[in-house]
């Protein structure tokens, strides 16, 4: 499996865990082990002050507790609370090396479990509570492969937290779903094995109005490209099975419009762990998440820029073959000739070890958090 796909199968782990969180141990096991790490924790912090390691990996269990005890009050990762949500610190950015190897944190907590030092993403803030993930390296320092690998997930880390908090902490999970799955901006429907539409949210109700990707036909849905239907229905019947959530991942496909505007399918499992209380509340047994397959946001671009080195030219074409598909259509767009387009795709494609559009697609749509709130 090359790094593209490792990161898809990890993006989709990560959405399954905010239905499951049962899973967030093995997700967050990946994520450790995608960034290069040795350990890491999910971890909360009260306004009051109150510390809560909701999932840890690599730390046994007397260090977790040591740490919630005392060792935090003197880790310098703690003002991550008043860092930026998104952004990747780890302790250089608050300290002098030479003085955090000196201190009694490093000394008696990092140093005896062979940690040097520490990556942390501030996820989510609010006036009573702060969340945070951190990935612990051994043998040296955070470098830049970590930093950009956390990049990378921190904004599907942030979502799907925020997805797991409306959807898994409320009183009933009936009626509390029903009005997270309302209010999501992403197209949601709720199916059973046979793929009839059990519930569509009202994005997803929007979405099937529309006729021109997905329809309903007789409660069913089907996809208005036949080759697409093909592949709609396997995958759906594999998700109705289970297939996949063993793993941890959801099954993703590629929905194109008649436009040629691409959207990206995640159809996940509803018959694991926490999964399959909100499917028997709706007797489903696949959600399907649909989103557009572009980048939602200007620091998406920059990222996906700065990751594979592309050249601002490169960068629009890879974008316009995303919104737009084929090399003649994005030749036009741009007001260039389809032989520049070619150069550009297959300098596009060596740097991000890809060989055909649909991977840029799939590549792209990985940056772009298929659930919206």
């Amino acid at each position: 499996m090359d790094m593209n796909d490792k990161l898809l199968s990890l993006v989709a782990s990560i959405y399954d865990a905010s239905l499951d969180e049962s899973q967030w141990n093995e997700v967050l096991d990946r994520v450790v082990a995608y960034a290069g790490g040795q350990a890491g924790g999910l971890v909360s912090c009260r306004r009051t002050g109150e510390i809560e390691i909701a999932h840890a990996v690599g730390v046994e269990a007397p260090f977790v507790q040591s740490y919630i005890e005392g060792y935090e009050s003197i880790d310098p990762s703690r003002n991550i609370r008043y860092s930026e949500i998104g952004r990747v610190y780890s302790a250089a950015d608050w300290t002098p090396i030479d003085e955090f190897r000196s201190s009694r944190f490093y000394r008696e907590w990092a140093h005896p479990q062979g940690l040097e030092d520490g990556a942390n993403v501030l996820l989510t803030k609010s006036a009573t509570m702060i969340s945070y993930v951190s990935v612990m390296a051994a043998g040296g320092l955070v470098d830049s492969a970590m930093r950009v690998a956390l990049s990378q997930l921190a904004p599907h880390l942030r979502r799907a937290i925020a997805i797991n908090q409306e959807l898994l902490h409320q009183g009933s999970i009936a009626a509390s779903s029903v009005q997270a799955l309302e209010a999501l901006k992403t197209a949601l429907l709720l199916l059973d094995p046979q793929g009839h539409v059990l519930h569509a949210n009202a994005s997803g109700r929007d979405f099937l109005d529309q006729n021109d990707v997905l329809r309903s036909v007789h409660g069913r849905l089907v996809a208005v490209d036949p080759r697409v239907n093909r592949t709609l229905q396997q995958t759906l019947a594999a998700s109705a099975l289970g297939g996949g959530a063993t793993a941890g991942e959801s099954s993703a496909i590629v929905i194109p419009a008649a436009n040629g505007t691409r959207y990206v399918g995640h159809a996940l499992p509803l018959t694991a762990g926490r999964r399959r209380l909100i499917g028997n509340a709706f007797e489903a047994s696949v959600a399907l998440f649909v989103s557009h397959a572009s980048l939602d946001a200007i620091p998406g671009t920059e990222l996906i820029q700065r990751i594979f080195k592309l050249t601002p030219t490169e960068l629009r074409v890879l974008l316009a073959v995303v919104d737009i598909g084929g090399v003649p259509d994005v030749a036009r767009s741009l007001d260039v000739a389809e032989t520049t387009v070619k150069t550009h795709l297959s300098k596009i494609f060596a740097k991000t070890d890809t060989k055909r559009q649909i991977d840029l697609v799939r590549l792209v749509a990985a940056f772009s958090p298929p659930v919206k709130t």
